[in-house]
């Protein structure tokens, strides 16, 4: 008789299982890192187009003044990064950009 005896399988799906258990927690914790750099990532690209707009303003104008609110031409892309994204949202309070977690 060829094949497999119980004992074999039965063991073979408990390494399985072992592996399991260990690589879950691991592709957990790369996805919320995944989603904290996109969260960094879009808080730099606000920051980054209203330090811009102020310099912007100093050059053209002789007063260096922030936005009032975002607008689509002081990003690069033409997008403004999504305020909310499932764990985060980003202000614009005129002077600076926080981020927040949101549960």
């Amino acid at each position: 008789m060829k094949g497999f005896t119980l004992i074999e399988l039965i063991i073979v799906i408990v390494i399985i299982g072992i592996l399991a258990a260990i690589a879950v927690p691991k592709y957990l914790d790369l996805a919320d890192a995944a989603n904290a750099a996109q969260v960094q990532a879009n808080t730099d690209a606000v920051r980054a187009a209203v330090n811009f707009y102020y310099a912007d303003q100093a050059i053209t104008t002789g007063t260096a003044t922030y936005p009032g609110a975002l607008a689509v031409t002081m990003f690069a892309d033409g997008a403004i990064p999504p305020s909310a994204a499932g764990t985060y949202t980003w202000a614009y309070d005129g002077a600076g950009v926080t981020t927040n977690n949101v549960p």
